[in-house]
């Protein structure tokens, strides 16, 4: 008897605490589901590149075009993109890279690619890869014929003798990776993965070797149609990018547009300059650290000041607070962003003529200036 009474006097536990924990369970239930989901995606991907992919180690080293034929000579990467190779254009000797897709892919990347690729040929850019042939082999894999690029920015970095850049040289790199993506953004695209290993130097032999190319359009989404400038943006999406480099509104699941490209670009800057940035030390999964330590250079002046305290902090700072102004439907003004690289070039001694890091036995520098006040819809999309 005493101790049904006791039962009763005791307080019961709130049904919203039972249901909150089942919630949490079915949400970890759900990325297992999708987790176990995108493991067999990858899985039948790898089998479908496996089978339909060029067997170039088997002898199969010759890939015919409608105007063309282009001889295998190497294998320069392979993943779960696909694979890209090292080619001979049989017609003129001249050498490209064949980038190879399986035509059973669950979700097709090349066709995308070449699409954003055809588009960037119009417009004439120096940061842009030409597309100089495309086609699909016997119902295997579809292929693109792109220009050769050299290393990577994050790649070259690791080679130089400090594994950094000098100042002089990453604002040179912001000035052209600036203007690569203007010209991206002209012809109605967005990137959404904006990052050092998604950008490249040129070749010695094209004398291309203080270019920087834009690389890597798979997550590109086309915003800008034929009249229309900007897509209506949807209420939630998925979150797209590297982590490290993410805008605050892919970090938010919010629908990205120019502004956020132009603000992975400080990020990727950003690091360039200081180096160790603070959220460099979590993982990719860690989303929510690594955006509250973002949100934190807004917050904290006296921090930022402590990031930027041995060059660079006036103009970086007004470079974010401008990009944080601005909304969803906005067009970045990219010369006001240029001035102020100018600026710090000025403020910090960085002579225009100098030859970028990773070619230190240059006379002076021999890549792409900046062009102002570009017209930003081409004539293709008016």
């Amino acid at each position: 008897m005493e101790n049904s009474r006791l039962m009763q006097s005791m307080p019961r536990t709130p049904k919203f605490e039972e249901e909150k924990k089942t919630d949490k369970d079915k949400e970890k239930e759900e990325k297992e589901r999708n987790g176990k989901k995108t493991e067999l995606a990858r899985a039948q991907n790898k089998k479908a590149q496996e089978k339909d992919m060029p067997r170039f180690k088997q002898g199969e080293n010759q890939i015919d075009t409608a105007t063309e034929t282009y001889e295998l000579t190497s294998e320069l990467g392979q993943g779960s993109f696909g694979a890209v190779f090292g080619v001979t254009r049989k017609s003129d000797k001249r050498h490209f890279a064949m980038k190879c897709e399986s035509v059973n892919m669950k979700r097709a990347i090349l066709p995308h690619e070449a699409g954003v690729l055809l588009a960037l040929n119009h417009l004439k850019s120096p940061h842009f890869l030409e597309m100089v042939d495309h086609g699909i082999v016997n119902n295997r894999f579809l292929f693109v014929v792109l220009k050769l690029v050299g290393m990577n920015l994050w790649d070259m970095r690791a080679h130089l003798p400090d594994k950094k850049y000098t100042l002089t040289t990453t604002l040179r790199i912001a000035e052209q990776t600036l203007a690569g993506l203007r010209d991206l953004h002209r012809v109605g695209f967005l990137h959404r993965d904006i990052k050092p290993p998604n950008f490249a130097i040129g070749r010695e032999e094209d004398d291309t070797y203080h270019t920087v190319f834009l690389l890597d359009f798979g997550l590109c989404r086309k915003i800008a149609m034929k009249g229309k400038d900007l897509r209506t943006p949807r209420k939630e999406c998925a979150f797209r990018g590297t982590t490290r480099y993410a805008a605050l509104a892919a970090h938010d699941n919010k629908e990205q547009s120019r502004k956020d490209d132009i603000e992975s670009w400080w990020y990727m800057i950003a690091e360039m300059i200081v180096f160790d940035i603070p959220w460099k030390q979590f993982r990719g999964t860690d989303r929510d650290n690594v955006r509250g330590m973002k949100w934190r250079l807004r917050a904290d002046e006296t921090y930022f000041k402590f990031l930027f305290r041995k060059c660079c902090y006036e103009q970086m700072s007004a470079i974010l607070l401008y990009l944080d102004q601005l909304s969803y439907s906005s067009i970045p003004d990219y010369d006001f962003v240029y001035h102020h690289l100018q600026a710090a070039a000025i403020v910090n001694n960085c002579s225009a003529k100098s030859p970028p890091d990773w070619d230190p036995k240059s006379q002076h520098y021999k890549g792409p200036i900046y062009k102002e006040r570009e017209p930003y819809i081409v004539k293709s999309l008016e």
